[in-house]
């Protein structure tokens, strides 16, 4: 992202790339959208580290981004081509865990823990690495005692 624009043309920019609108961008990421429109109108500027934050988040979470012909709609499903099971550090999971942990969570013996982490300030940001889950009845799979895991649709 080129540093020599303002903040606001930043953010627009980088919204714009993603394929979102502002409404998709503020729900996304739980900003208040009267914020964001006020930071891409120039009438607020927030913090750099949020911008660079922000703009972070918006490379990583829609890499394929660099097309605004397209609006992507956040809010209707689209078909996951890929689950990915993966450890708590986000390694994808390997034989013989992988097809026990894929069995308890097609069977529902599975604990949804929930997609958000906290941050270093205290807010809820959504996870990058997907779900979070806890198997059940580890030891009816063959697992060890309090497996977590992250089930991602990518």
């Amino acid at each position: 992202m080129d540093t020599t624009l303002s903040v606001a043309d930043r953010i627009r920019t980088a919204r714009k790339q993603a394929g979102l609108t502002q409404q998709q961008l503020a729900s996304h990421y739980d900003i208040p959208l009267r914020s964001l429109e006020a930071w891409e109108r120039g009438l607020r500027t927030p913090p750099e580290y949020l911008v660079n934050l922000l703009l972070r988040c918006l490379e990583i979470d829609f890499p394929s981004a660099g097309s605004t012909a397209e609006q992507k709609d956040l809010s209707a499903p689209s078909s996951p081509k890929t689950t990915m099971y993966t450890d708590t550090i986000g390694r994808p999971l390997k034989e013989p865990v992988l097809s026990a942990v894929m069995r308890a969570y097609a069977d529902g013996k599975v604990q949804d823990l929930g997609n958000s982490t906290v941050d270093y300030d205290g807010n809820y940001r959504p996870d990058p690495k997907g779900r979070l889950y806890m198997v059940l009845e580890p030891d009816k799979y063959g697992l060890d005692m309090g497996l977590t895991f992250y089930v991602k649709e990518v």
